[in-house]
């Protein structure tokens, strides 16, 4: 994952840090499930990794979409 201070200024950049962002998250969501049904933490299977970053990649996709609404209010004339 990207811990510099550099900005992210590519589109590659962007997307090389989405796909570290959904595998983090996807991996996190597998293992707070396994916890909470009392099952190991062996490694997650291939299967239930794609699971699981299907849930993250709709956990994204919403948060970026709430980031350019966010973006288009602030930057719109007029009090807020």
């Amino acid at each position: 994952m990207h811990v510099s201070p550099d900005p992210i200024t590519t589109p590659q950049q962007a997307a090389q840090e989405r796909e570290t962002l959904l595998d983090l998250i996807a991996r996190g969501l597998y293992c707070t499930t396994a916890s909470a049904l009392g099952a190991g933490h062996d490694e997650p299977s291939a299967e239930a990794l794609a699971q699981a970053r299907a849930v993250a990649d709709d956990y994204v996709a919403a948060y970026e979409e709430w980031l350019v609404k966010l973006a288009a209010d602030n930057a719109a004339p007029g009090p807020r």
